[in-house]
């Protein structure tokens, strides 16, 4: 293998978009992740195209900027707010660094963005908290001077705002301790997955030569291979929990979703769980990343089995809803919707429970039995792409969790994902 090769393998291999801008301002290279960014198949559909153009009216003076900057020699960064390849609000960093050629010379521009978009909402939610902390102070301070105010109206001003001011160490607590948990998640699945290539390669080896095997051999060997496999599908899904690939939103038809993983949930679950997955549901279609939803669902299915302590019935089932105008909150968007729902009949939750059910860190198990993270993850997810989470339950009877996702209409996505959108940014 060539230098050259080598060195293109390390740049495919990154998960953000890397780009190289020419002397003219035009994209000379793009690599694959670059044309997911996008929203474009290949490469060769961006090269020529002016980088700046690539970003909307509101961004471009900013990344002209940074662009000149980096002709001057200067590493550059900038932020900026724009559509993802599928027209959703999305927040990229990217940072512009000049490329020397033999002679020293700055010969083109590598520009290399990432989506900071869950690191945003953190900082924005902060930024709330803290302007509702100083205009509780304000209006404390106020009361104080013009002794307008009880003492015991001032006292509760003051317990607000220092309760405000508790919820914000927390969150941000909280945002480094899962920054931190999806790390270290990362880092075990990428040292597993290297060792079941190696796995992989060896059974391989053994299969390929069958005259030297016994039927039953080979038989064992099979089975082994078929383990890997799984294996493999475990480490994919841990490294989908930690986040590291990019979010790529596609149409999903969710009973065939489902159907895809139903034998990894029956193998989760233990025998003592009679899992029951409606078959005769029609197709319904939504728009959103399918390890997203194959990652709630199989929370959900986790979280009905340990409130049925391993034994008992639990319903998959599919549907569809509507939200009407009337009945709709900031929560739960009027319109249509189709649904996944978790049906068990385990210790169900009383409204306390019910209350803080969404909290990171928040959870009802013995310790060591749960982190708290998974439902606060199904929140994320569902909020992250236009849907709500609806949680009925009763102690003693069970709980039912329903997933509603926007119901898409395949003809329009299939129009929409197939130009390439000059608003989008690397």
């Amino acid at each position: 293998m060539g230098v050259a090769e080598y060195y293109k393998q390390i740049v495919e291999a990154s998960l953000d978009g890397v780009m190289e801008i020419d002397v003219d301002g035009h994209v000379a290279f793009t690599n694959r992740n670059g044309c997911r960014l996008l929203g474009i198949k290949e490469p060769q559909q961006s090269i020529e195209r002016e980088w700046v153009s690539l970003w909307p009216e509101s961004s471009r003076e900013r990344a002209d900027e940074a662009l000149q900057g980096a002709w001057r020699g200067k590493r550059a960064q900038f932020t900026g707010m724009s559509s993802g390849p599928k027209r959703e609000e999305t927040w990229w960093l990217s940072t512009l660094t000049p490329l020397l050629d033999d002679a020293g010379k700055i010969h083109s521009v590598l520009a290399i963005s990432c989506d900071i978009t869950e690191q945003m909402r953190v900082q924005d939610s902060l930024d709330a908290i803290t302007r509702n902390l100083k205009t509780r102070l304000t209006v404390v301070s106020a009361a104080r001077h013009a002794g307008a105010q009880r003492e015991t109206a001032l006292q509760e001003k003051l317990d607000i705002a220092t309760l405000a001011q508790s919820v914000a160490e927390q969150v941000s607590r909280q945002a480094q301790k899962s920054e931190a948990i999806g790390q270290l998640v990362a880092g075990i699945a990428h040292d597993f997955n290297n060792m079941l290539q190696t796995a992989t390669m060896s059974l391989s080896a053994v299969l390929d030569r069958p005259e030297r095997l016994a039927n039953d051999q080979r038989r064992m060997l099979e089975y082994g291979m078929e383990g890997v496999r799984h294996a493999a599908i475990l480490a994919k899904r841990l490294l989908g929990f930690a986040r590291v690939h990019a979010y790529q939103p596609e149409l999903v038809e969710i009973r065939a979703l489902a159907s895809g993983i139903e034998g990894f949930i029956r193998q989760s679950m233990g025998s003592g769980i009679i899992l029951q997955v409606d078959g005769s549901a029609g197709e319904y279609f939504t728009f959103a990343d399918p390890h997203s939803i194959e990652q709630a669902l199989m929370n959900l299915c986790i979280n009905a089995r340990d409130a049925c302590e391993g034994h008992g019935p639990i319903a998959v089932s599919f549907g569809s809803m509507l939200i009407a105008d009337e009945a709709a909150t900031s929560i739960r968007a009027p319109g249509k919707y189709v649904t996944i729902s978790v049906r068990d009949e385990g210790s169900g939750m009383n409204q306390a429970t019910r209350e803080r059910l969404f909290e990171p860190y928040f959870t009802t198990k013995a310790e060591g039995k749960g982190t708290g993270l998974g439902l606060a993850q199904v929140y994320g997810l569902m909020r992250q792409w236009g849907g709500f989470v609806e949680v009925q339950s009763q102690p003693s009877v069970g709980t039912t969790m329903t997933l509603a996702f926007p119901l898409a209409d395949p003809a329009a996505v299939s129009e929409m994902s197939s130009p390439m959108d000059a608003s989008v940014p690397v």
